[in-house]
Order: C-alpha cells, then structure tokens, then sequence
C-alpha cells in the first residue's frame, strides 16, 4: 500500500513517469488486503495461525508509515503536475488504503483479543503502558452524590497518562466527566490526561464499553483495541473472548 520502492526510488522521490507503477501497486495491494480482511473475518481464534497474524499486524502497522509517504508523493504530483492522466484514481486508492488496513488489523485485534493474547505484544510506535493507580474506591468529588470510583491510570511516557475510571451506571457513564478530569488534571499537573470511561456489559458474557472523553462529549472506542494498547487483557473484557 504504497510502502514499496518503485525503481529503487523512495515515493518522495519518484518522477509522474511512475504514476502508473504506483497505480498498479496500489491497486493489488488493496485488492490483497480486502482479500486477508475477509479471510480473517471467516477464521476462529483455532484456525488463526498466530505467527501468520503476528506477522501479518507488523507489515500492516508498518503500511501506515508507507501510505503516509504515498500522500505526500500524490500531494507533490498533483501540485506539478495536475492534469496528469492517473491521479484521480490514484486518490481514491490512496483514500482506500486507511480504511482497510485499520478492517483488517481490527481482525487481527479480534482473533488475538479472543485467543486471550491481548496485550502481551508492544505494537509498532507504542511504548509499553504501565499501570501506576489502581483504585477501586477512588473519590472524585465532594459532592455527596457523587460516589467513590474504581480508577486506573496508566503512563504510556513521561508526559502522557491514560486513566480509565468507571462508568456511574451501565445507562449514564460519562455523565460526571468533567469532575473525573479536573480532578486526574489536579492530581497530575505536569501530564497530559486521556481519559477512558468504562462500562462492564450487563450481560455475564459481554465485555467491557470503554468512551473516550473529548471536549465535545464522549466517543465510543472498540474495547480490543485498548486491551492491545494498554496491555490490559487482566484488567478489561472484550466480547471476543467470550
């Protein structure tokens, strides 16, 4: 997915004479991985080979640095040359590349979430997370109608905290976020906080929910891609491994 040299060249570096090596490229590296994604999507952790998949996650983490070359190069093409036949179509593949690659890693995330390997491997550009809170009545607030929390917060670096605290209610989770953030902001001044709000499924064999608050109010994340990020597989509860 635009990860590959054409003519021994680096893409920030190819002449509009390679455009339709690139188109070609392009076009069967997608079409192979729609291919992997519908393959994984049919397979159960027993049939997931899983040195094929821990093989098959790094070279698509790796696509993303590959693709993000080919946007540059599409930008620098289009900017010299705009009229040049190809380009069109080589943006609607290079719009197609993200989507698809993040189908299929979501795949991989599912069989390993599901196998019960979550989290014992460091994905690519992500530093391992250590859990430095673990408080099952922590208290946020001294409002009276606000009870204690169970609280985890995680540093992904010297500067960046993930804290995860849970949800007041399966029907009403992220109705006290603000006080939960000013107060981690109070408690931890020098670090950035990412702040997830988690909901244990009411169903004994579902898993966890986990939103992400952001300024504009909460958006739900898919819970094996925490458990990966953060290395929680003891801690959190995916759907999969049910």
């Amino acid at each position: 997915m635009g990860s590959e040299r054409a003519g021994g060249q680096e893409p920030s570096e190819l002449g509009i004479e390679m455009l339709p090596v690139a188109l070609a490229g392009l076009r069967a590296e997608l079409s192979e991985a729609r291919a992997l994604a519908r393959e994984l999507a049919g397979m159960t952790p027993a049939q997931a080979d899983s040195s094929w998949c821990d093989q098959l996650e790094d070279e698509y983490h790796d696509v993303g640095a590959g693709h993000a070359q080919m946007v540059r190069q599409l930008t620098r093409w289009r900017l010299d040359h705009p009229h040049a036949p190809g380009l069109d179509e080589l943006a609607e593949l290079v719009a197609d590349v993200e989507p698809v690659r993040h189908a299929l890693l979501r795949q991989l995330a599912r069989l390993r979430c599901a196998r019960g390997t979550s989290g014992t491997l460091v994905l690519p550009g992500k530093p391992r997370a250590t859990l430095i809170r673990d408080e099952p009545q922590w208290t946020f607030s001294d409002s009276p109608r606000c009870g204690p929390r169970a609280l985890h917060v995680w540093r992904e670096d010297d500067t960046h905290l993930v804290a995860v605290v849970a949800a007041e209610s399966p029907e009403d989770g992220v109705d006290t976020a603000d006080a939960v953030a000013a107060r981690l902001r109070a408690e931890h001044p020098d670090c950035e906080i990412e702040l997830f709000v988690r909901t244990p499924s009411a169903d004994p064999g579902g898993g966890d929910r986990f939103d992400r608050v952001t300024p504009s109010g909460a958006e739900q994340v898919i819970t094996h891609d925490v458990i990966d990020r953060l290395g929680a597989g003891r801690q959190y509860r995916c759907r999969c491994q049910s």
